[in-house]
């Protein structure tokens, strides 16, 4: 069941989660990184980037939030701004930070000539991504012939985006698909990669809402129906803040809703704070709600966790930015996963460092005794 294939985008508050993971949840972690599009503001620049900036900006968070584990770099939503000589340059310098940054193509990307010179050297050639949709075995053979590559050579991450996830009606369809998938040849791992999270925030300003976690009760069933051995079948989903994979078509966005996405063992706890009011005020109250709820797993759980509490309970007076919400609807949200599917796997993660609460001395606690 292990590792753990999170979808995160490549901004500031979900890779800077990926580089906070302890270093045992890490060893069971690998990241698709999606760099996002040009019309997407980047708070680490505070603007949105240019073409010439890129590759190096990659490279270099890379380099600081993940620069010796295995993951994957999908530049799909960038590719036609970059151009071919612009993707090449992007992964060259990516690749001099960390040599195991699997490119991610899609079918049709591997009709490209490009691609055959962006193989990794190490035993994993490419990552595939195909859509549930396209999960058709002569389609996927034929664009692996085009670039020279066996299953073997590859990961193939199976993304179920836009797909019914009710475990009532969708576990049948769900193993089905992967099973076509499986049947093209042994692939390194078949990831599900999928979210029943809405497109839109589902939370009312001051209001929660619980959000089932169907991608998760969907592939464990699959696990059961589905004719890949469980070694070989990988779980994946798009991290806490959005069920689908998409930046916005235009440069800029609005403010950021004051909000926290906290999920647990079957549900996405959706917690969102007043429009009004000063952050400090609404988002201390945003984790007063989540700490006092049947839902918080506890200090240590992550070290999310611990910031949520420390806020809740004023040991920390900053609420942060909407980038450091980001940071911790994600962190807390892959700890979850990896400590689910380590349940699953008979793998066990330490518990997360906790801030001291400051107590106050009574002054006849320590008396001096002449």
């Amino acid at each position: 069941m292990l590792p753990y294939y999170p979808g995160l985008r490549f901004k500031q508050g979900e890779y800077t989660a990926a580089g906070k993971l302890p270093h045992d949840a890490q060893l069971f972690v690998e990241p698709r990184f999606v760099v996002p599009s040009l019309t997407e503001f980047d708070p680490a620049l505070e603007r949105t980037p240019t073409v010439d900036e890129i590759a190096h900006e990659t490279g270099n968070r890379v380099g600081k939030h993940w620069p010796f584990k295995r993951a994957f770099l999908d530049t799909h939503f960038i590719a036609r701004d970059l151009g071919d000589v612009g993707l090449l340059r992007l992964f060259r310098t990516v690749w001099r930070w960390n040599a195991d940054m699997v490119p991610v193509a899609r079918l049709t990307d591997l009709a490209n000539p490009l691609f055959r010179n962006l193989w990794c050297d190490g035993p994993t050639k490419l990552a595939v991504l195909v859509g549930y949709e396209e999960a058709d075995g002569k389609l996927i053979t034929d664009a692996l012939k085009t670039v020279g590559l066996e299953p073997s050579d590859c990961v193939i991450f199976v993304d179920f985006t836009g797909a019914p996830l009710d475990p009532k009606i969708a576990t049948g369809s769900v193993s089905g698909v992967l099973d076509r998938v499986g049947e093209v040849g042994l692939w390194q791992r078949v990831v599900f990669q999928g979210s029943n999270f809405p497109k839109k925030n589902p939370a009312a300003p001051g209001k929660t809402e619980l959000i089932p976690r169907y991608e998760w009760e969907v592939f464990h069933a699959s696990l059961k129906e589905c004719s890949i051995p469980p070694d070989r079948l990988g779980y994946g989903d798009f991290g806490a803040d959005h069920g689908k994979m998409a930046f916005p078509r235009k440069k800029g966005g609005g403010r950021a809703h004051r909000q926290l996405r906290y999920t647990t063992p079957t549900n996405t706890l959706v917690v969102r704070g007043a429009d009004t009011g000063r952050d400090a005020d609404v988002m201390s109250d945003v984790c007063k709600r989540i700490v006092e709820s049947e839902h918080f797993a506890g200090q240590a759980f992550s070290a999310a966790d611990d910031r949520i509490y420390c806020l809740a309970k004023g040991i920390i007076p900053a609420p942060g930015s909407a980038s450091n919400w980001r940071e911790w609807n994600t962190l807390h949200h892959m700890m979850r996963v990896i400590r689910d599917l380590g349940e699953l796997a008979g793998v066990e993660f330490s518990p997360g460092h906790v801030t001291a609460e400051p107590s106050q001395h009574s002054l006849f606690e320590d008396n001096l005794v002449n």
